[in-house]
């Protein structure tokens, strides 16, 4: 099983990773990286650098595999027709910590109207893990 990566010291990890609004299979969901057990998510920015350009909607999702595909960052959270950056998206459901198992991460991006022909947000999830002991 993939591990999420853990610091020995007491200092904030993250996970970074790109969407793109053609990347293969981001309508039914993309895995991108993992997060390690006893992870506790403390906030997630998106910046979006090149504006989603669907022709009726655009939403962009993170969630946690086997548990809900927004508990990271749900669609109202971002405006993604829009270059800007969001910050500090506080999870929900199953993605608040502290997580009993290593959680894969995966986005999603969904749109209606004319197909989208532009796209891209970085997604930035910082989490602590236990290390008190």
């Amino acid at each position: 099983m993939a591990q999420g990566r853990k610091n020995s010291t007491q200092q904030v990890g993250y996970l970074r990773f790109t969407v793109n609004f053609n990347d293969p299979g981001i309508a039914g969901g993309v895995n991108k990286q993992w997060l390690p057990d006893g992870a506790v998510i403390i906030g997630s920015d998106v910046a979006v650098v090149t504006p989603f350009n669907g022709g009726t909607t655009n939403v962009l999702t993170v969630g946690t595999v086997g548990d809900a595909p927004d508990n990271i960052v749900a669609a109202a959270d971002v405006t993604e027709g829009t270059a800007g950056l969001t910050q500090n998206v506080k999870p929900t459901g199953a993605a608040l910590g502290p997580l009993a198992a290593p959680k894969q991460v995966y986005a999603t991006y969904s749109q209606t109207g004319t197909a989208a022909t532009a796209g891209k947000a970085i997604v930035i999830i910082k989490y602590v893990c236990d290390n008190d002991l």
